[in-house]
């Protein structure tokens, strides 16, 4: 730890799991060690002090991702609004647009027009977003959290055969929700 503190670094705290890499490979049994980390200096805690660092279960690889989470203590910032694409995917997306869209507007001129609708098209999306897609988060989260307790389990008591197929199964339900 002489490297970071002579780099003026600190290392991140992390939630759980505490390893962020695992391996199972047959002639070694289980390993986990805290390879991957987050480094910060000064600066970046004076700007960023409400930042979090959280290791998500390993899905596809057998390093832990880190979620680092940035909230800035600025204030609070209005965030723009985003199209997100996986709506395209559900069957009544179109029917929604549609809905949105047909509606007469009154204006005094095309582009006012335009700008109303595109308005009212935004508030339907925003509200149809968290009903149509609110099942799709909690599937994640639910998937998520077994994954996460599965290696904790493993990472605490060792690897057995059942944990390694609860760990498969978790995993391809997380992938589903994913893709």
């Amino acid at each position: 730890m002489a490297f970071l503190d002579g780099a003026h670094l600190h290392d991140m705290d992390t939630s759980s799991p505490q390893f962020t890499w695992v391996t199972r490979r047959s002639n070694h049994g289980y390993m986990a060690a805290r390879l991957d980390r987050v480094l910060v200096n000064d600066e970046f805690l004076d700007i960023w002090q409400a930042t979090s660092a959280t290791v998500l279960p390993c899905n596809s690889s057998d390093h832990h991702p880190i979620l680092l989470r940035l909230h800035e203590t600025l204030g609070d910032v209005i965030r723009p609004f985003r199209f997100q694409h996986m709506w395209m995917t559900h069957p009544s997306f179109t029917h929604t647009i549609s809905a949105s869209w047909v509606p007469h507007t009154t204006a005094s001129s095309l582009i006012h027009l335009v700008t109303q609708k595109l308005k009212r098209l935004k508030a339907t999306l925003k509200n149809w977003n968290p009903v149509t897609f609110r099942n799709i988060y909690v599937k994640m989260e639910e998937a998520s959290k077994a994954l996460t307790a599965i290696q904790a389990e493993a990472a605490l008591y060792g690897d057995t055969e059942d944990r390694l197929l609860a760990e498969i199964d978790c995993t391809v339900r997380l992938n589903a929700v994913l893709n």
